[in-house]
């Protein structure tokens, strides 16, 4: 069931956005109801979608660090965290970055447990 409050509060937050959108529609003919209204019409679809994307079981939610030591072997590289996916979620959990290569295996291992993880498997 949707929160009403928090649904008139993400459309609160889209109109934030109609004294800037006005500014650069002014100038081609719209009035600030037609930006207004667009915005309510614009939060109403994307709310929908945001919600999707932020809570979600489907997506994956990967943490990235450029340079690092490896969690496991300890190479330093860039290095990769598996935070969400499909019936695995380790946001709660102390982070543990792998290099592509650990971070590989650990896939592999996951996949091979059951859970669907993008990407390719061995």
């Amino acid at each position: 069931m949707i929160n009403a409050r928090k649904f008139i509060l993400y459309l609160i937050r889209w109109q934030l956005s109609t004294p800037i959108l006005w500014l650069a529609v002014k100038n081609l003919g719209v009035g600030i109801w037609s930006t207004v209204i667009a915005n309510l019409i614009g939060g109403a679809i994307f709310f929908w979608v945001d919600r999707f994307i932020f809570t979600s079981h489907a997506l994956e939610v990967w943490h990235f660090k450029e340079k690092g030591k490896c969690d496991i072997c300890g190479k330093e590289e860039s290095l990769w965290r598996l935070v969400k996916a499909p019936n695995y979620d380790k946001r709660d959990s102390s982070p543990i970055f792998l290099c592509m290569k650990c971070s590989k295996q650990k896939t592999d291992e996951l996949r091979s447990s059951g859970l669907k993880i993008r990407g390719k498997s061995k």
